[in-house]
């Protein structure tokens, strides 16, 4: 693992954080989350360099309000985040929620095969 960059998964599906973390922890640290306030919880800890994180957990705004409140934090509001969502069908959130209020830099929709998250991480960060 010679790439030292950091991304931290968040999604409270243990499956799915499994397989991300099989894939991507091949060529990047990995930290895992599945929660937003673990998710803040570990960026805090330590900053990672992009994170990937689920739209619905806890709750259906979840994984939402916790990229607002990346996103409003100068401390945090340089790191790319990548939103995973499965409510696409119903309720499409890329062209229904106002990118300010949501910042993100990608939307992928679930069921996402771990190649594809990949391959979205090393566009925005090597």
């Amino acid at each position: 693992m010679g790439n030292t960059k950091r991304i931290l998964l968040v999604d409270d599906d243990d499956d799915i954080l499994s397989q991300l973390e099989l894939v991507i922890g091949k060529e990047y640290e990995v930290a895992t989350a599945m929660s937003g306030s673990e998710c803040l919880a570990a960026v805090a800890a330590q900053k990672p360099d992009l994170i990937v994180l689920d739209v619905i957990m806890d709750n259906l705004g979840d994984g939402l309000e916790t990229a607002k409140k990346l996103k409003e934090s100068p401390e945090t509001a340089d790191i790319p985040v990548i939103m995973l969502t499965s409510v696409n069908e119903s309720y499409d959130f890329r062209t229904q929620v106002d990118s300010g209020y949501y910042p993100n830099n990608r939307w992928l929709d679930k069921p996402v095969k771990p190649d594809t998250v990949l391959k979205e991480i090393k566009a925005l960060i090597g």
